[in-house]
């Protein structure tokens, strides 16, 4: 029984990935062989992302009784956030994290989950389905499969909300000026419609720039706070807007994904969707836990008044828009990719 296994770090897992690339393009694998494949993302250990990725491995190992095994490197220990996408790509990592709002330059339009007050549909796990049938679909054919990695999950957050450090924020004026963390591409737009200023800072980076006042606050979603102590140094968060989803796809090289026998490939897919229902129940626990945190620092998850809420509304709209008119005048499919995005989302 021959195996795929990598287990070596630094200089060495380069070597060994560009051997290992090499022995997968002689041809597919034989129906007993063992495959574990490299599995890189930035989430620290406490966040909710880790735990997902050990629960959608012991998924792969069980249901493939043992024949796929996943060898997960967290926390950046492969790559840092921003280059997961081109580990996959190179082949330092089989599968990996990308975060399209982290490289809005090479995933344009897999932000579209980012733009807010997109159709009317308020379930975090219809949301989730919705993107995955995005993702899976076309923007794999647009955006993933011409990069070399295809993706075979996809989801989202909870929908952003405001957080902020020392003020509650009740209407958009009171953001003038106010310096917001966002993780940019189209949520910087979102914040420069409020008046504030977009600073784009990736998620394990914004603990110490809160704790530095290097911004005032964040774009966030409340259950994804927790797993990076964000309740240490903020105060508010609102609860009842919406700024937009942000967007999870983990993608797999795509000479690896054509070398996986075909029930392989099936049983990623599959075991994707049911990890996406596990993190859904741990957000739920997660987002719980958050709000009871802030309170006892004197501050509190809260709701923006039913009145006041058109104000957020008028400043938000213009934000579709822009987003279309910009990527298709690069000559991209944005106007196809918002439709069926928005249909995704309407009920």
């Amino acid at each position: 029984m021959s195996s795929w296994t990598r287990r070596t770090t630094g200089a060495a897992a380069i070597l060994t990935a560009a051997a290992m690339f090499q022995a997968i393009t002689a041809g597919p694998a034989a129906a007993d062989d063992t495959i574990t494949l490299r599995v890189a993302h930035s989430y620290p250990v406490r966040h909710t992302g880790a735990q997902a990725m050990e629960y959608w491995g012991k998924l792969v190992d069980e249901q493939s009784n043992g024949r796929l095994k996943f060898e997960i490197y967290p926390a950046e220990q492969l790559a840092k956030s921003s280059d997961l996408l081109d580990a996959a790509i190179n082949g330092i990592a089989d599968i990996a994290y990308a975060a399209p709002l982290y490289i809005s330059d090479r995933l344009p339009l897999s932000t579209i989950a980012a733009v807010p007050l997109v159709g009317n549909e308020t379930d975090p796990r219809a949301q989730v389905k919705a993107f995955s049938t995005l993702a899976l679909g076309t923007l794999n054919e647009v955006e993933f499969l011409p990069q070399g990695v295809r993706v075979i999950e996809a989801a989202v957050t909870y929908p952003y909300q405001l957080m902020t450090t020392k003020t509650r924020i009740e209407r958009p004026d009171q953001l003038q000026g106010v310096k917001l963390r966002s993780s940019g591409g189209i949520q910087e737009r979102s914040v420069e419609a409020l008046g504030a200023i977009p600073v784009a800072i990736p998620a394990p980076d914004l603990y110490p720039a809160l704790q530095r006042g290097t911004v005032d606050g964040s774009l966030f979603n409340v259950p994804t706070a927790g797993g990076y102590k964000l309740e240490e140094q903020l105060r508010y968060s609102t609860n009842n807007l919406n700024f937009g989803l942000f967007p999870t796809t983990y993608v797999i090289n795509e000479t690896v994904w054509q070398k996986l026998p075909k029930d392989l490939q099936d049983l990623l897919i599959k075991t994707g969707k049911e990890m996406d229902i596990f993190v859904d129940e741990l957000y739920g626990e997660r987002a719980k836990t958050f709000a009871a945190d802030l309170e006892k620092r004197g501050g509190a998850v809260y709701d923006i008044a039913e009145a006041d809420l058109p104000l957020w509304a008028e400043r938000l709209k213009p934000v579709q828009a822009a987003w279309v008119k910009e990527f298709d005048g690069r000559g991209m499919p944005a106007s196809r990719v918002y439709q069926e995005w928005e249909a995704l989302l309407t009920r």
